[in-house]
């Protein structure tokens, strides 16, 4: 059958799990009725999206039925379908709801408290369904009744009845059948739930009420409800009857009917409720006999006998029932039943048998899910001995543990009657007290604490409330009288306000950066002041901010109007604050490298003195050269005396050669680099033992090394500290004879730790000292030559003398770094013939483990020292105590020391001591209370035996201030002692006070009445609602007809122009695009005709609706044309009027035709950028309609302003720092590469070309003062010749490539009047471009151009790597055509060729015909193989050679005849991180 018009049962339920998506506009009063019934029908269309599928309903309702079907006839079963429901659910939360609250029933009844409340909490996280949420606090329900959480029972019960009253409210929802079993379930659930409470609160007549609450016909359709509705009403006892013989009947009628049905259909766990019920109400032999007369018929219908042991059997084969069931709590109640029928017949040892299997259930329960197994100390006994705290009875208070407090109840006091009839009397009574404490601590009153707490929050409302009613009459008199005489003046206000708005946004454009002072008065003015502050963070946007005033509609409306104007305002300065930041950063930048430019140029000036001092030597080579050419080609070495003449003057030419090489190399150890000092601490062993890995250079000498091992830590630079040790000790080792003995050791002070080198050497004089420790720079030459035994031995053994240099000057710069390092020297102790001892000075070090302990102990040891004694008064945070008379306090201290002392000796058995301490402290309670007590009663004393009413519960009634605590303690303690002694009478006199002040103690009697008065509250509550409601009604209607009309239409205005300026901001954003120079024109252009184009297409219907247009136009200056640019809509030439209100700076208005300016103010300048053009509709002009189009227009010119005539400039305040900035990082580059080059020079001239002058010296020194053979002789002039000759042209390579890094040009910056540049570019002779910038995938690239030079083969221009031109760093698409190559054209300008490297052409040398290239790296591509020299011949561009190197050739030089080539090489790093190459210095042969 099909189903038409009507939603099936499955798509209701899968549309109550969907969410709704709910729509709120905040101008959705304005918006016309068809507007809001689509926004309706949007919203329903939405609301049947994402249903579950009707599959899964299907499984899981299934599921979910058949756990519930399960739930009394097998526990696992119904746990299995559950859970299995619960797994599989994907979507369908609400069927995921309804198996965690089956979850929680078959944990409810596995008495697993901890898990079944999880289960039923979670409903709450999973479901807004109601009815699923009420099974889950009825589940909360049964969960509290059976652990006797009265308040926490009473609250979700509340919340049961809030949600039942909203179901039934939507009864008619709930038309699914599923849904409606689960309905008549949860209320009748409800009912039973309330009931068994009440029951158990011993509350009869509310217990009836409750379930009467059900009709019988609706438990009739649930069988697992009508079998425990039954039950109920037969086991406790709920039936009308007028005679206690009719009520027994009709009971045992209930329970038969129970046990009946249940056996018909088969659930095991009412069969044994019925058949326990009914071994209950037979198990006195009276009853027995009562039932087998008045239902013999029922009787046997059970297949036993019906005799005296009847009902034993029925609760034995309850038992079975329920161990089938696997029901811990009934079994244990079965246990009880035939405890009781045990009792009752006198057989008393067997019902303490049974009662202990009771109690054992008990402690199983405990043991499963509270404790451990294995812990036999926390169980429950039928009587322990000596034990007075009743482990039941703290299992119940404790908040962790759930346990049922009237099961151990009824355990306890068949228990107690066992004992009883046994005899044992001290068993009987411990049974027996147990079973009074649990009553206690179950008792009703517990029920009205939480009633009371709601009825009191329900009671300041109502007083809240009625106060809001006088207040709101009051109000309604006073707001029909403001608002009365407000309205007449509300249409000038609104115009006023518009105007200030205005003027407010004029004063928020008008200047950048802001003027936050004047913006802020006008904000005052306008909201009021202190109400809304301008806050403009450093990052996000600037904002009104409201204080704790609370704005209306009205003032937020006005706040959106605002904020655009702030916002753009804020971002502009934003803007010009960053392109000045731009600018100073570029300012720093360019300064810095100026000053790095400075520097290098000052070292460039140092290495020109270095180049002359090179330069010198030339001569003295030539004349060399010169000489032995002549001692060859002329004969001169057969003449003996002019040979001898000519050797001389050589060797003094060698020796002056020398010298200059001695002047340069002492240059090179005076430059000593800046250090970069490491500081850390370290242990001086660490050095120690790398030291003496070199013994063996000691042992070589016949020398002995002792070091001395040390603990000591040292704060300095490990590699700088090493370096010094292994100088002085490499020094001592170089001066110490053979046989000597070098000592390294250190010794500490306070302050400073002192390394030492020692030898037993030559030693120094102490004028050496001084030269060595005073002079910055010295000769080390002359050292120790003065006093030296063998001077030449010396000599030849003499270094540089850089390494002390270096040791004092690593010294100083440690004394500059800090206050720290003022301790370190760098001294010398010696004498001459007795050794020398070197030692330096550095700072201790502390050991890090050390630093962490202070930093751990230091803050306990100042916390222990800040902390002040707490007074024991203060420290409980749970009693405020006023002292008053230290006397009162002072006589209850002592009862109360008296009481501990009786409680130590009751525990050392001392039990007449104890009541000897007892009867003290009772005497100064009584003194206190005869000193204290101001009633017009008789006194009573407290005693230690005695009849009737003890004393202190007189006092209690009296409201007498005593320590009613310390009372209870004696009374406790009394008992105790007594109970041992044996007297019982004493033992149940003070056992009886302690029990009767202890419940009068915790109980409240007026707590009930207090309800009571609370609840005849909630009528005036209603009332006060009522009037509050009417109130509210009466209040809108008149605050609609007086004020609100015409508030709404001024609101929506400006709600209109708010719409209107988020189109316009919207329509203006453009693609930023930082491009320069011609692009940036180019892209002006074009965004002044698109941007006004796309802001009256987006607008003008907005602004139709504010002002009734047919026409919107806006012309914009287009300053490189120096005309106005229009667009309209719909299209149309350009009026007349735009033209003229654009000439005057005037608002022009004819007819229906209005045309204002768009005028900006920003940094104190007046500019008209445009003019706004309208064309009104006839008859519909108003009041503010040229102040709402000047706000329009106020807009629009800001946009105008932003996004045509800024953005086309911004660049250009900029552009020209950033060209500074990139000369003078070019400049920077190339000087510091030049004095590499020139110290990798210098430094090579030093030690590669030492070699020959001292060979040739050699060779001299041979010849002056030897005969040699003739043969010999002209050999060794050979070697001269050959010697000078090669020194000579290896000098001359390197020599002239260093030169040729001073020849190189770099920017020299002056200014120049423009006339005398245009002067010079008209007497050009001819002009060529060589490399065009590109545009390749929206980048710019160019190949920048390196160097030019006039060579006999012609004109030569170089150009280098391809950069991107908003940044070089940044990478390029590809690399420019022109990049790397050498242009060559004819000195008329004709073009020769173009030769293009694979890497930089870092630098030319010209000799003849050729040109030998330096190439470097590649910063595109990163060909390492293009790195090296190559040799072009400049007639036509061939490549005749190419050497290889690995790093980058930065310098190169070529011999005047071509054949000798010279390089340098220097290290690069790739981009992934690797250092290929080194500084090398290459020498090739063609």
């Amino acid at each position: 059958m099909k189903n038409y018009g009507r939603k099936t049962e499955n798509e209701e339920r899968r549309m109550k799990d969907s969410y709704r998506l709910s729509f709120y506009s905040p101008f959705s009063i304005f918006h016309s009725p068809l507007y809001i019934i689509g926004v309706l029908l949007l919203s329903s269309l939405f609301s049947c999206t994402d249903m579950v599928p009707t599959k899964e309903v299907r499984l899981i309702d299934s599921l979910n039925g058949k756990a519930y079907a399960y739930r009394y006839r097998n526990l696992d079963s119904s746990y299995k379908y559950a859970y299995k429901a619960y797994r599989q659910v994907n979507l369908y939360k609400s069927g995921k709801a309804e198996a965690s609250n089956n979850l929680g029933f078959c944990a409810f009844m596995n008495m697993d408290f901890d898990r079944a409340e999880a289960y039923h909490k979670e409903v709450y996280k999973l479901t807004k369904n109601e009815l699923e949420l009420l099974i889950a606090d009825i589940g909360l329900m049964k969960i509290c009744q059976r652990t006797a959480l009265n308040k926490e029972f009473y609250d979700y019960r509340n919340s049961a009845l809030r949600r039942m009253k909203r179901i039934r409210e939507e009864s008619d929802l709930f038309a699914d059948r599923h849904e409606a079993l689960r309905l008549d379930y949860a209320f009748t659930e409800f009912f039973l739930v309330s009931s068994i409470y009440y029951y158990y609160l011993q509350q009869r007549q509310e217990a009836i009420t409750s379930i009467d609450n059900i009709q019988e016909d609706e438990a009739l359709s649930d069988t697992n409800q009508l079998l425990y509705y039954h039950y109920l009403k037969g086991s406790a006892s709920l039936v009308a009857a007028n005679t206690p013989e009719e009520r027994k009947l009709r009971e045992f009628d209930e329970l038969y009917f129970t046990w009946r049905t249940a056996v018909k259909s088969k659930h095991p766990y009412f069969e044994g409720n019925g058949m326990q019920g009914l071994a209950n109400l037979m198990a006195a032999p009276s009853n027995f006999e009562f039932f087998k007369t008045r239902r013999t018929h029922a009787l046997d219908q059970f297949d036993f006998p019906v005799d005296s042991l009847f009902p034993l059997r029925l609760a034995q084969l309850a038992l079975e029932k329920f161990r089938e069931y696997n029901d811990l709590y009934q079994i244990a109640g079965a246990y009880v039943s035939i405890g009781k029928y045990l009792n009752a017949h006198g057989r008393y040892q067997e019902a303490l048998d049974t009662l202990s299997k009771a109690l054992n259930c008990v402690n199983h329960h405990h043991m499963l899910y509270y404790h451990n197994e294995v812990d036999t100390l926390d169980k429950l006994y039928t009587f322990a001995e000596g034990d007075t705290t009743y482990t039941g009875v703290p299992w119940i208070g404790q908040e962790k543990v759930k346990t049922v407090p009237e099961w151990i109840s009824r355990i306890r006091e068949q228990l107690s009657v066992s004992y009883a009839g046994l005899g044992m009397k001290d068993a009987s009574d411990y049974n027996r007290n147990i079973y009074l404490d649990i009553l206690n601590f179950t008792r009703q009153d517990k029920e009205l604490e939480s009633r009371k707490l709601s009825l009191e929050a329900g009671s300041r409302q109502m007083t809240l409330v009625l106060f809001l009613v006088i207040v709101g009459l009051i109000l309604v008199i006073i707001l029909w009288w403001f608002f009365n005489k407000r309205s007449k003046i509300r249409n000038q206000v609104d115009v006023e306000r518009l105007q200030r708005i205005l003027s407010l946004c004029r004063d928020i454009t008008s200047s950048i950066p802001m003027n936050i002072p004047l913006i802020q008065q006008g904000i005052d003015q306008l909201f009021g002041k202190g109400r809304l502050t301008l806050e403009i963070p450093e990052e996000g946007k600037a904002a009104l901010v409201p204080s704790s005033h609370r704005l209306n509609r009205d003032e937020k409306a006005l706040v959106h109007v605002l904020e655009p104007y702030i916002v753009w305002a804020a971002e502009n300065e934003q803007m010009v604050a960053a392109l000045s930041d731009e600018r100073i950063q570029l300012e720093k930048q360019r300064y810095i490298y100026e000053q790095h430019i400075a520097g290098n140029k000052r070292q460039n000036l140092i290495k020109k003195a270095c180049m002359a001092i090179v330069s010198g030597i030339n001569p003295y080579i030539d004349r060399i050269l010169n000489e032995v050419h002549k001692l060859t080609e002329k004969g001169y070495i057969d003449d003996a005396k002019i040979k001898k003449e000519k050797y001389q003057y050589i060797d003094e030419l060698v020796t002056t050669i020398n010298e200059y090489n001695d002047i340069l190399a002492l240059w090179i150890k005076m430059k000593q680099g800046t250090l970069s000092l490491n500081i850390e601490t370290f242990s001086l062993n660490e050095l120690f033992d790398l030291l003496g890995k070199g013994r063996r250079a000691f042992e070589m000498k016949k020398q002995k090394l002792e070091i001395e091992s040390t603990t000591l830590m040292v704060k300095a630079d490990r590699a700088l500290t090493l370096f010094m040790i292994n100088t002085l000790a490499e020094n001592a080792r170089k001066y110490t004879p053979g046989g000597g003995m070098v000592k390294v050791y250190a010794h500490a002070t306070d302050a400073y730790v002192e390394i030492s080198v020692e030898d037993n050497g030559r030693g120094l004089s102490a004028e050496d000292i001084a030269h060595i420790i005073g002079e910055k720079v010295y000769d080390s030459r002359a050292i120790g030559m003065k006093d030296a035994a063998d001077p030449e031995e010396l000599k030849e053994n003499k270094g540089s003398g850089f390494g002390l240099m270096n040791c004092k000057g690593i010294i100083e710069k440690y004394k500059k770094t800090n206050e720290l390092f003022r301790v370190c020297v760098f001294d010398i102790e010696s004498e001459p013939g007795k050794g020398s001892r070197f030692y330096f000075r550095l700072p201790s070090g502390v050991r890090k483990v050390i630093g962490v302990l202070l930093c751990l102990l230091l803050p306990v040891g100042f916390g222990s020292c800040l902390q002040t004694p707490t007074s024991p008064i203060l420290q409980n945070k749970d009693s405020i105590v006023i002292i008053t008379d230290s006397i009162y306090e002072e006589l209850l201290d002592i009862a109360s020391y008296y009481a501990d002392t009786a409680y130590s000796a009751n525990v050392h058995g001392r039990y007449e001591l104890a009541l000897q301490y007892i009867d003290t402290a009772m005497m100064f309670l009584n003194e206190h209370y005869e000193k204290y007590a101001h009633s017009n009663q008789p006194h009573r004393h407290m005693k230690l035996v005695g009849e009737g009413i003890p004393a202190e519960i007189w006092w209690w009634n009296e409201y007498f201030d005593s320590d009613y605590h310390v009372i209870l303690d004696i009374r406790n303690e009394a008992a105790v002692a007594f109970l041992a002694l044996k007297e019982l009478d004493a033992y149940s006199y003070n056992n009886a006070a302690y029990t009767d002040l202890y419940k009068v103690q915790g109980e409240d009697q007026n707590l009930e009445g207090y309800c009571r008065q609370l609840e005849r509250s909630n009528t005036n509550k209603t009332v006060g609602i009522i009037l509050c409601f009417v109130l509210l009604i009466v209040s809108l209607i008149g605050y609609y007809l007086l004020y609100m009309r015409k508030m709404l239409q001024n609101r929506l205005n400006l709600e209109q122009v708010l719409e209107i300026n988020q189109k316009v901001f919207a329509a203006s954003l453009v693609r930023p695009q930082t491009q320069e120079n011609e692009e940036a024109l180019q892209r002006e252009e074009n965004t002044l005709k698109e941007i006004p184009q796309r802001i009256v297409n987006e607008a003008f219907g907005s602004v139709n609706e504010l002002l009734t247009i047919s026409l919107m136009g806006i012309a914009v200056y287009n300053e490189t044309t120096h005309r106005l640019e229009y667009a309209s809509c719909p299209g149309q030439e350009m009026p007349e009027m735009v033209q003229q209100c654009f000439e005057t700076g005037e608002y022009l208005s004819e007819q229906n035709l209005q045309a204002i300016p768009l005028m900006v103010e920003a940094g104190g300048e007046h500019q008209c950028v445009g003019v706004l053009y309208l064309e009104r509709r006839e008859g519909t002009q108003q009041e503010t309609d040229h102040l709402l189009f000047e706000l329009v227009a106020r807009y629009v010119s800001i946009v105008v302003f932003n996004a045509v005539v800024k953005l086309a400039t911004q660049y250009r305040d900029i552009e020209s720092a950033h060209e500074e900035t990139r000369r003078a990082s070019w400049e920077d580059s190339m000087l510091h590469v030049q004095n590499m080059v020139l110290d990798n020079c210098l430094s090579t001239i030093k030690h590669e070309t030492i070699y020959y002058p001292n060979k040739i010296k050699q060779i001299i020194g041979r010849l002056n003062t030897q005969n040699l053979p003739e043969k010999d002789e002209r050999e060794a002039v050979e070697t001269i010749t050959e010697l000078i000759e090669y020194y000579k042209g290896i000098f001359t390579i390197l020599s002239s490539c260093a030169a040729r890094q001073l020849e190189e040009v770099t920017f020299r910056r002056n200014t120049i009047p423009v006339q005398e540049l245009f002067d010079a570019a008209g007497k050009a002779l001819w002009q060529r471009e060589l490399s065009k910038p590109a545009q390749i995938d929206n980048v710019w690239i160019n190949a920048s151009g390196r160097d030019g030079f006039a060579a006999e083969a012609g004109v030569i221009f170089t150009t280098i790597n391809t950069f991107n031109r908003e940044n070089w760093q940044l990478p390029t698409p590809v690399e420019h055509p022109s990049n790397n190559s050498m242009f060559v054209f004819n000195y008329d300008g004709t073009f020769k060729y173009k030769y293009r490297a694979l890497g930089t052409m870092e630098q030319i040398d010209f000799s003849n015909n050729m040109a030998v290239c330096a190439v470097g790296r590649n910063v595109r591509t990163h060909n390492y193989a293009a790195h090296g020299a190559v040799v072009l011949d400049l007639n036509d561009g061939t490549e005749l050679n190419f050497f290889h190197t690995e790093g980058p050739l930065q310098a190169v030089a070529i011999s005047s005849n071509g054949k000798k080539i010279a390089g340098i090489e220097a290290p690069a790093v790739t981009p992934e991180g690797k250092i290929i190459g080194a500084y090398r210095l290459h020498i090739w042969q063609r």
